[in-house]
């Protein structure tokens, strides 16, 4: 994407994000694309397949690519607790003093 585009893009997004709906909306499906790539990092670093990381969950690799995909609609705490704790890591929730939401 040229510069004139990306600078085009973002005006135009910056503008939407006065009004306060589709702020919030933003927000919401922001943090989900987040979790997602948050996701399928943690498991290229472990260096597993989707197929892998679905067997120890014991659900579908549809299911993974959906989440991965931030196309799933069961990201609740618990799938995400069961996530992390199936890659090695834990899970961390926090609730920054900034609005919006930051997955690290």
């Amino acid at each position: 994407m040229n510069k004139t585009k990306l600078n085009t893009f973002e005006s135009h997004l910056k503008s939407k994000l006065r009004d306060k709906r589709f702020a919030d909306g933003y927000t919401v499906e922001k943090a989900k694309v987040d979790i997602a790539h948050k996701i399928a990092e943690l498991r290229h670093e472990k260096k597993i397949s989707q197929v892998v990381l679905a067997k120890r969950l014991k659900v579908s690799q549809q299911f993974i690519s959906q989440l991965e995909s931030a196309e799933g609609q069961n990201m609740t705490l618990e799938t995400l607790s069961r996530i992390a704790d199936s890659l090695g890591f834990g899970l961390k929730i926090t609730f920054p003093k900034e609005p919006g939401v930051v997955v690290a």
